[in-house]
């Protein structure tokens, strides 16, 4: 396969992402796991045929990125309890 099938990822991804209007979404009172079932189920043959090109190297690669993701979201959810605790 391709040796760069996740940054092909990334580019759908982020394309589909932003047409999906997730911040749209949010202020229609839709829960995150709402709006990922939503942009799962709109996109899911287009998911599977993406999944079947991922080979060992991307999907290491896209891990790592999901760990990335991962530390990224408990920093903001630290900076959000400082901002609230002196906003008290």
């Amino acid at each position: 396969m391709e040796d760069n099938t996740a940054k092909y990822w990334f580019s759908w991804f982020y394309e589909k992402w932003e047409k999906n209007a997730p911040g749209e979404l949010i202020e229609k009172g839709l829960t995150p796991s709402q709006i990922a079932e939503r942009f799962v189920n709109e996109n899911n043959d287009n998911l599977i045929k993406l999944s079947k090109k991922i080979d060992e190297k991307n999907y290491y690669a896209l891990k790592e990125f999901m760990k990335l993701s991962e530390s990224e979201l408990h920093i903001l959810k630290y900076f959000l309890k400082l901002v609230k605790l002196k906003n008290l």
